[in-house]
């Protein structure tokens, strides 16, 4: 697969799974965005979710016992579209204002990865 040489778009990733953060990392890469992380905890997640220059975001939904809630409120105060990762279909796992938020049900399949990413937060952008 041919990497698009360009200013990409800025994804964070909010994983607590080192193994599974960079297995997304490496396909995000493969995919021509940058990798903001990955971020294993709620307190890493919430400094990149604040200070770091961000076009979207993938957030598990259980960070070691913790819900990425927090994060996701920052992400959308500053108008920063994310998407949840999670292994939870139940819908009430979610807080109220936050259940139309698309989510990414894992397991996944990574070869789709890319096209889910791009349409979530659009296409790294080409020189």
């Amino acid at each position: 697969m041919e990497k698009i040489a360009s200013t990409s778009l800025k994804i964070l990733i909010v994983e607590d799974d080192c193994l599974v953060a960079e297995i997304i990392a490496d396909a995000l890469s493969d995919h021509g965005y940058t990798v903001v992380g990955p971020a294993p905890t709620l307190n890493k997640g919430l400094l990149l979710a604040r200070e770091a220059d961000l076009d979207g975001a993938l957030l598990d939904v259980n960070l070691g016992g913790c819900a990425c809630f927090p994060i996701a409120e920052v992400l959308r105060e500053r108008r920063v579209p994310f998407m949840f990762v999670t292994g939870c279909i139940d819908p009430a796992a979610i807080p109220a204002p936050l259940r139309m938020v698309p989510r990414l049900a894992k397991p996944f399949k990574l070869s789709c990865l890319g096209v889910v990413v791009g349409e979530a937060f659009g296409h790294p952008s080409a020189d």
